[in-house]
């Protein structure tokens, strides 16, 4: 999964790059792709895609062991899983909008590794972990999501992001669902236990964005973008609460290339598979290419 989500964002990235040579201007680039774009779907349409790193600690809790098993903290703790490190997670964002109706495709991945330990004999996957003992540790994360893009209420400017007014402001719902999958690993003194389960979410929310026209102020930056949102909903099965934010200043300095700097937030309740269960929170500033077109 990690291997196609990455092959199909750089295939696009490239092809959005090729756009802009030294034998096309960049305004006529983004007029080709736009017109391309128009004849295949017959509406006019914006892209905008995000490739970065999120970087990011899992926190949370887990447990595996049943009912009245200890629960273990993935970082600092009484029980802890010693993941503790900060990871450079791949994150990539796929955005296409048409007037005020929109998708947005996101998938990131990542994997922590550290050294578990307790402090008072306890159990783990029906193997026992002894006091002051270290145990390799180590949870690996996939997550995709879809989510659904309406913004039907502007508060200024057109609503068109295939026009840049002096000042847009856009604010709509969205409804969205994700499948995140999680491997996780932990050697005890009856040998390692591996844990792996896959969890699907729905859930709904609202966003608001704001873009800006720089060219009148200066000559190095094309269009400021800010953007935040919120969604709120819950696993399909074995599961319990989901909840999402986002946050992120974009600097356009072309009409095609910009890069944002922003903050991206997911957190489950209660997930479960057997006696495995687990309340993963991943946290973290998110770095990122944009390229629009």
């Amino acid at each position: 999964m990690r291997n196609w989500l990455m092959t199909g964002i750089l295939a696009l990235t490239t092809s959005a790059v090729a756009q802009v040579d030294g034998t096309t201007t960049t305004s006529e680039a983004v007029k080709a792709n736009t017109s391309a774009l128009e004849d295949l779907v017959g509406v006019p349409l914006s892209i905008d895609l995000q490739v970065g790193a999120w970087l990011t600690r899992i926190d949370g809790t887990a447990s595996n062991g049943g009912p009245g098993a200890d629960f273990f903290n993935f970082r600092d703790g009484f029980r802890s899983l010693g993941l503790d490190e900060l990871a450079a997670t791949f994150r990539g964002e796929l955005t296409v909008s048409s007037g005020e109706w929109g998708g947005r495709l996101m998938g990131a991945y990542g994997k922590w590794s550290g050294e578990a330990n307790v402090q008072r004999n306890t159990q783990w996957g029906g193997q026992t972990l002894t006091a002051n003992t270290p145990y390799d540790s180590s949870l690996e994360m996939s997550w995709m999501g879809f989510e659904l893009l309406w913004n039907p209420w502007v508060a200024e400017g057109d609503g068109d992001r295939n026009t840049l007014d002096p000042l847009e402001i856009t604010l709509g719902p969205n409804v969205g669902v994700n499948w995140l999958n999680i491997d996780q690993s932990l050697d005890t003194n009856g040998g390692t236990v591996d844990n792996s389960a896959s969890w699907w979410t729905v859930y709904g929310g609202a966003q608001l964005s704001a873009r800006v026209d720089l060219r009148p102020y200066t000559s190095f930056l094309h269009s400021m973008e800010v953007g935040v949102g919120g969604s709120v909903g819950s696993t399909v099965s074995n599961g319990g609460v989901f909840w999402k934010v986002r946050g992120g200043l974009t600097l356009n300095f072309t009409p095609t290339i910009g890069a944002e700097v922003g903050y991206r937030l997911m957190e489950y309740k209660d997930l479960m598979d057997g006696n495995w269960e687990l309340s993963p929170r991943f946290p973290g500033l998110f770095v990122a290419l944009n390229i629009s077109f």
